[in-house]
């Protein structure tokens, strides 16, 4: 019975000790600032079950003080502006130039959006069901 409990107190102490371990977590750390790179709209064909994707590419700035802007290539993607709040793993948009009773056919920055940014890299990505996503791939410029 002893060589029994003298293999389980080690086991029980080391179980204990990576229990009890005080684990740091990361800042957030939010964007702002100028960032460039491609917009991506991704859609399921119905047709062929293959990805179709169209790119443009644009500028987004983000500014705590004055909201954000897009540029860029706005054929596809409307260039806009408006607010925009930021938690640790959620961005939204509210564009202010989206106009309500006519139907657009660019795609604009407004609603709610999974991010990930790692002081440099900001990915944001808006996923609807498994046919459609939108996804901005941006590197900060400033």
């Amino acid at each position: 019975m002893k060589i029994k409990l003298n293999y389980l107190v080690p086991f029980l102490a080391v179980l204990i000790a990576g229990c009890t371990k005080n684990v740091q977590q990361q800042p957030v750390q939010l964007p702002t600032g100028t960032f460039a790179g491609q917009f991506l709209r991704v859609h399921v064909n119905t047709t062929t079950l293959k990805y179709d994707t169209v790119k443009a590419n644009l500028q987004l700035s983000l500014s705590a003080t004055t909201g954000f802007k897009v540029t860029g290539d706005t054929t596809l993607h409307a260039g806009s502006y408006g607010s925009y709040a930021v938690n640790a793993y959620y961005m939204q948009f509210n564009d202010q130039t989206i106009n309500t009773p006519s139907l657009s056919t660019k795609y604009h920055l407004n609603g709610v959006y999974q991010y990930e940014y790692n002081g440099s890299q900001l990915d944001i990505v808006a996923s609807y069901s498994d046919t459609l996503s939108y996804q901005y791939i941006l590197t900060k410029s400033n």
